[in-house]
């Protein structure tokens, strides 16, 4: 599904963008580089699944005037089941395969490297062109 809404779209791509080029990074600088490789990828599905969880329980919470309390029931549910999934993943990703921690910690890193990136972007496109702060923005 499409994301409609065009900033978020925007975070979602970045994110993947990071976590390749990171991934890309950590089979070039590793010396064990496949594993370091699908660390930075297993910490990236961790933040997917993290994302899809938060965003998932906002849409349900918010979901307006047509939201039931059976559907807002529903989206929690599967709120705390993702979490529920995320943990589970965590623990084969660290415990069971034994995938380097750091990469996949840099992996998890990328939707807060997408978010802080797009933070950037809106404060060079919001600030006085100008430069002498007399702009009506």
């Amino acid at each position: 599904m499409i994301e409609p809404n065009r900033l978020l779209r925007r975070v979602e791509r970045n994110a993947v963008v990071a976590c390749g080029v990171m991934a890309a990074l950590a089979a070039l600088l590793s010396s064990d580089r496949v594993a370091a490789a699908l660390g930075v990828a297993a910490g990236g599905v961790l933040a997917w699944i993290s994302y899809r969880g938060i965003k998932g329980g906002i849409d349900a919470l918010a979901g307006g005037e047509t939201s039931t309390r059976l559907t807002v029931g529903i989206g929690l549910v599967k709120f705390f089941t993702r979490y529920g999934i995320l943990a589970v993943v965590a623990y084969v990703i660290m415990a069971r395969v034994r995938l380097p921690p750091v990469a996949v910690i840099a992996g998890a890193s990328s939707l807060v490297i997408a978010v802080t990136l797009e933070a950037g972007r809106s404060f060079r496109h919001n600030s006085p062109s100008s430069g002498d702060g007399s702009s009506p923005r």
